[in-house]
């Protein structure tokens, strides 16, 4: 009996041991989070200026931390009393290990979030580790000093988890602290329920811990079932849309409907010498924002302002995605999104047309030009699937240009002067066949680095003084974002020297320029749930009968389609009978109106947005839209629930239609070869 007691005691001793052991460890953990926590907020408010009280943040985060903390303790608490019987030195060392290795990422992801205001997510793995690489290289993340800094917070953090040692707690303490880590764990659905409701997507994103929401988005990522409904009797259903009428054709291709598109550009040109030469200029980052009239955070792009004037302006325009990856093939394909954006099924691309493809079925030459490497985000692989002719990136510039200068050894390529002049250097002047040439900028872009630095800082300073006319009181908002308002500057200068030097094209003036941006620069802080989509589209050309200021909304899914239609209705043209355009055409009305009904995708992993009419679907809220693309939530449950089963259906139609390669029937796939 006395022996059986002794192990019972022993066993009973080593129990109380491991609880006590763990929380020595524990605590430190828990006090470093919560100075984490007000590192981000002082760092956050010091970079961005922010309508919002830090201390209101700081007790919100507070409460979505203590789930993070409490839910990573509590395992690793079950952890160390089952594996701390056995091997109690052992599991101590794993705790520590990976409570350091944690907190590391967890300091990363705050940086990550001070940059874009963004929480990393499941975005993560929608992008190649290549192009991961690329990312962080250009951002100056990877190197040298900052592998030492890494080592030397590895070292400082794992010392640290050891010093709990020196504190005496005792058995009843670390049971009491393990009961309220559970409870709170059990309570918690129910603060959050009670506790006030975010008033907007920024609010929501400073309060989130950012691990727990890496964590929460990589579980549904990675265990989430691709379960396919697809009703063939359902899914060809019209849109209401008052510009024109989808005839859809075939339920086995749920995007496929007559090509029966009305010309809504022909008015406002007058008779062209020949088929006109046709330049589009995608312009990185070039929001609403901060272009154009109407500009909540003002203008920064005075050329392209004054050539607004000369031009058919839509105010109301929408990417249909809020990063680069959707511009090329939701502006010149109009094509579904697939899971993780249409590109990433390369070298697998199902079968389609794009105005690359069919413009050059006709007899144009198509030409592309890039600063930077045209593999990233398989940019290539679609230009190649186009049979573009001629494709320009940073493997073909001459030797008199410099990349863009760097902070960290790499660069995302050349600066968009250098774009432009490059181009114009090797585009072929005399063509006998009419050109489509695209040019696509990048300085804008993370870490927005530019040449000439001096030159547009005070080009900002005396743009912001005595053009803007900014109060004093204004000035730090502004210059808190001195980069990447100079590096606009700098890409507005870019098109205005660009358009100097096309003058000099013999066909400038049988020469149609559209100029767009592909998303928001999500580095400045966003106003709305679309605020990411609102960039503006302008159409300029000499042959333009009249300008127009236009207030319909219209997206990059509708200009493939209203460039061909034009184009047909004044030239004879071999365009298929059917097509598979998500778009319709650009919406010319003076006043404000929506007929739109479009999904928009945040980014390779995140399909939150559709709009149908006036009306916005974001994060299973309903929102009515008006004029400069304003939104305000609405309390509609029947309007909601319809918009929500068109966006369902969409779902459906986009993942059968990509899965089973069913946009575009073989019998039309002629399209997509040379004549």
């Amino acid at each position: 009996m006395s022996h059986q007691a002794a192990i019972n005691s022993n066993f009973l001793t080593t129990i109380k041991d491991n609880f006590k052991n763990f929380w020595l460890i524990a605590i430190p953990y828990l006090i470093l989070m919560l100075l984490l926590r007000l590192v981000e907020v002082i760092w956050v408010f010091k970079i961005h200026p922010l309508d919002f009280q830090p201390i209101n943040i700081i007790l919100g985060g507070l409460i979505r931390d203590f789930e993070w903390i409490f839910y990573l303790l509590g395992f690793f608490l079950l952890l160390n009393v089952l594996i701390g019987f056995f091997l109690p030195r052992t599991i101590e060392i794993i705790t520590r290990i990976m409570i350091t290795f944690l907190l590391i990422i967890h300091g990363g992801l705050i940086f990550y979030f001070t940059k874009s205001l963004f929480p990393l997510g499941d975005d993560l793995y929608a992008y190649s580790t290549k192009d991961i690489i690329a990312t962080l290289k250009a951002s100056g993340v990877i190197n040298m000093l900052n592998g030492v800094v890494i080592l030397v917070l590895v070292s400082v953090i794992y010392f640290f988890t050891g010093l709990g040692k020196r504190i005496r707690i005792s058995f009843n303490t670390a049971l009491v602290l393990s009961g309220i880590c559970y409870g709170y764990l059990l309570v918690f659905n129910l603060i959050a329920i009670l506790s006030p409701k975010p008033i907007s997507g920024m609010e929501t994103n400073l309060k989130a811990n950012k691990s727990f929401y890496l964590y929460d988005q990589s579980y549904s990522h990675f265990t989430a079932e691709s379960n396919l409904y697809f009703d063939f009797y359902l899914a060809n259903t019209n849109d209401e849309n008052q510009l024109m009428t989808k005839k859809y054709l075939n339920s086995e291709y749920p995007f496929l409907h007559e090509n029966n598109y009305p010309d809504v550009l022909g008015p406002f040109f007058n008779e062209f010498d020949s088929i006109p030469d046709l330049v589009f200029i995608i312009v990185e980052g070039l929001g609403k924002a901060y272009s154009g009239e109407d500009a909540y955070l003002r203008s920064f792009t005075p050329f392209l302002d004054s050539l607004a004037n000369h031009s058919l302006y839509w105010k109301n325009n929408l990417s249909t995605t809020g990063r680069t990856y959707g511009i090329l093939t939701g502006m010149f394909g109009s094509l579904p999104f697939s899971k993780n954006g249409f590109m990433e099924n390369a070298p697998n691309l199902p079968k389609h047309s794009s105005l690359f493809s069919l413009l050059k079925h006709n007899g144009y030459y198509t030409n592309f030009h890039i600063g930077a490497d045209i593999n990233f985000d398989k940019v290539g692989s679609f230009l190649n699937y186009q049979q573009v002719d001629r494709i320009l990136d940073l493997t073909s510039f001459d030797p008199d240009f410099e990349v863009t200068p760097s902070t960290s050894g790499f660069s995302w390529g050349y600066p968009d002067k250098a774009v432009f002049e490059n181009g114009m250097r090797k585009l072929p002047r005399n063509h006998p066949q009419p050109q489509m040439t695209v040019f696509q900028t990048q300085t804008s872009h993370d870490p927005f680095i530019i040449p000439n630095e001096e030159k547009y800082q005070a080009m900002l300073l005396t743009h912001l003084t005595n053009t803007l006319k900014v109060k004093p009181s204004e000035m730090a908002s502004y210059l808190s974002y001195k980069s990447l308002y100079a590096s606009v500057l700098y890409v507005d200068e870019a098109v205005k020297e660009f358009f100097e030097e096309y003058k000099k094209m013999p066909k400038y003036e049988n020469t149609i320029f559209i100029i767009t941006g592909d998303h928001r620069l999500p580095e400045i802080p966003m106003a709305t749930r679309i605020d990411r989509f609102h960039v503006p589209l302008m159409i300029y050309s000499p042959k333009l009968s009249r300008t127009k200021r236009i207030h319909g909304v219209s997206t990059h899914f509708d200009i493939a389609p209203s460039i061909l239609s034009f184009l047909s209705s004044r030239y004879p043209m071999d365009l298929p009978s059917a097509v598979a355009w998500k778009g319709s055409v650009l919406d010319t009305a003076a006043n404000f109106q929506s007929f739109i009904s479009v999904p928009l995708m945040r980014n390779k992993t995140q399909l939150k947005e559709y709009i149908s009419g006036e009306y916005l679907i974001s994060e299973n809220e309903l929102y009515k839209i008006s004029d400069n693309m304003n939104i305000d939530i609405v309390q509609e449950i029947g309007l909601k629930d319809k918009i929500s089963g068109k966006f369902e259906n969409y779902k459906n139609s986009n993942t059968y239609s990509i899965e089973s390669d069913r946009l575009l029937p073989d019998s039309l796939m002629i399209y997509n070869r040379k004549k």
